[in-house]
């Protein structure tokens, strides 16, 4: 396994485009019940570069945020779950020997409308 080195972390969080909603809801119809119930659906992407040749790992979804609560804690959660699937879909299948004490500080975007 080669050893990690300049791992890079960017993460979005932003408004989904109407495909991307309708594409989330037939991946998982289940979560209508949470656009019924009032629940904002949001896109969260993350992307993981690993050295000067910039490999990435690139995990994406729709994501349901309940009322009153905060972007930033949506990311925050989310960035937790993606980075460590990023970081095994690095080390199973790229070869990398990545774990999260080898990311510096991630850099997160928020791009929703209302906060």
């Amino acid at each position: 396994m080669a050893a990690a080195e300049n791992v890079t972390v960017d993460a979005l969080l932003r408004d989904p485009t109407p495909a991307e909603v309708s594409e989330g809801l037939e991946r998982n119809p289940g979560s209508g019940r949470l656009a019924e119930r009032g629940w904002q659906p949001l896109w969260f992407e993350v992307r993981v570069a690993v050295g000067d040749d910039h490999d990435h790992e690139f995990i994406h979804s729709l994501v349901w945020r309940e009322p009153g609560r905060a972007a930033s804690e949506v990311a925050e959660e989310e960035l937790s779950h993606a980075l460590d699937e990023a970081l095994r879909n690095l080390r199973d299948l790229e070869g990398y020997d990545v774990w999260p004490e080898d990311v510096g500080a991630p850099a997160v975007r928020i791009e929703v409308a209302g906060g």
